[in-house]
């Protein structure tokens, strides 16, 4: 148990010193804005390579294809190896590639590319999310502060990186990329080495963790198993679970989303601000987590934000094109998702010790990944088959069914009784 001196004075948080956790708060930031980056470049450098739409969107999945088998193993080498070390290499490794995008014309080195710089600039993000989970001890106020900054970023990336393409062209853009890696380097090299210590000086390091061993970097089923093992926890089943049915309607957003509000005749612009809409609640949304889990049972928020973000999502074809309604529907989806990273990320953190707080992390990406990777495919048959304003529906109403389920089994579940 930890002392009082370790708690702010009236508040029962973790005091965490402003050199530590502001570094950290700067690795969520430099992180997203990272990836906002590669995320708009990458298409429009194939678009100008003259790739056809099944080769961007293949690039595209290529993405997520290695985090969602790699995460974990990523998780266990930060548990095992200190998370700033590894952060530090992912980083740099991830930043030294991305200059090789406008060297690579070719398909096949452009998805290898892409399936690296997304293995490594996600394992960072993991990271950052875990620097800050052992620092604050899952609470959800520094998690909130957390996701805010990351998602500060996010608000106006997209719009200067695409500034930056059309005043500089490719190389301009990929030059502000490699900046935005360093910068994340640059935060990361900042952290103290204690800071993951939970934000204490450090105390001795076990012989195992003082340098990396080559079988350490090898994937292990046995540490595969270790993970999967934390699922017993019923706050972590939960928290998996709602993390990748969160996920599933930004996964919509970045793609039958938009095909649909260009098919009803909006604009590129005015499609662009319905999706800003939703970044900007999102961050502030990200705020309201820490006082809704003061006052409200952690696991039926949960379960109630992510009904109410899947709901708008689904409603999308029901709007009618008017674009107030649509703005509604972003609003409250955008702040539903803000809310539930970091409230996902307390329940999951508060369960597991100092640790496992990698692997919670990874764990959770792993299910972010997983819908990322199956959901385009899946609702893409049903577009083909019945149309993508009826696959909203139907995708909608099937995800609703699987909270509801989830719901019933919390209601259920003893470890949930009385919070």
């Amino acid at each position: 148990m930890a002392s009082d001196g370790n708690f702010a004075p009236g508040t029962g948080r973790p005091k965490i010193p402003a050199r530590a956790y502001y570094p950290v708060l700067g690795t969520g930031l430099a992180a997203n804005i990272n990836a906002d980056f590669m995320t708009v470049i990458v298409p429009l450098w194939a678009l100008t390579l003259g790739a056809t739409p099944a080769q961007i969107g293949i690039m595209i999945g290529a993405r997520s294809f290695l985090p969602f088998l790699l995460a974990i193993h990523g998780g266990v080498l930060m548990d095992r190896l200190g998370t700033r070390r590894m952060m530090l290499v992912f980083t740099l490794v991830s930043t030294a590639l991305v200059p090789l995008y406008p060297l690579s014309p070719w398909f096949p080195a452009l998805v290898a590319l892409q399936m690296m710089t997304g293995l490594l600039g996600n394992l960072a993000w993991i990271g950052a999310q875990t620097l800050i989970a052992r620092m604050c001890r899952g609470d959800p106020h520094y998690l909130g502060m957390f996701s805010f900054a990351s998602r500060v970023g996010s608000i106006g990336a997209p719009t200067l990186i695409g500034l930056i393409w059309d005043l500089t062209g490719y190389w301009g853009a990929f030059a502000a990329c490699t900046l935005a890696g360093l910068a994340l380097f640059a935060c990361t090299a900042l952290v103290p080495h204690w800071a993951e210590n939970q934000g204490r000086e450090p105390r001795p390091q076990p012989a195992a963790a003082a340098g990396p061993r080559w079988r350490d970097l090898v994937p292990s089923l046995a540490d595969y198993k270790e993970v999967l093992a934390l699922l017993a926890l019923p706050a972590v089943a939960l928290g998996i679970a709602i993390a990748l049915l969160r996920h599933t309607p930004s996964t919509i957003q970045a793609s039958f989303y938009i095909i649909y509000l260009r098919e009803i005749g909006l604009q590129a612009t005015v499609i662009g601000a319905l999706i800003s809409c939703a970044e900007v609640t999102g961050a502030f949304g990200s705020l309201l987590a820490a006082p809704l889990m003061r006052r409200f049972p952690a696991h039926w928020i949960l379960v109630v934000f992510t009904m109410l973000t899947i709901a708008m999502m689904a409603l999308t074809p029901l709007l009618g094109g008017i674009i107030a309604l649509l703005g509604a529907a972003q609003f409250l989806r955008g702040s539903a998702h803000g809310l539930l990273h970091p409230a996902t990320f307390s329940v999951i953190s508060r369960a597991l010790d100092g640790e496992n707080q990698a692997r919670g992390v990874a764990l959770r990406t792993t299910g972010n990944r997983l819908g990322a990777v199956v959901l385009p495919i899946v609702m893409g048959f049903i577009a083909e088959a019945v149309g993508v304003a009826a696959s909203f529906v139907i995708i909608g109403g099937g995800l609703l069914a699987i909270v509801a389920v989830i719901a019933v089994m919390v209601a259920r579940t003893e470890a949930f009784a009385g919070r």
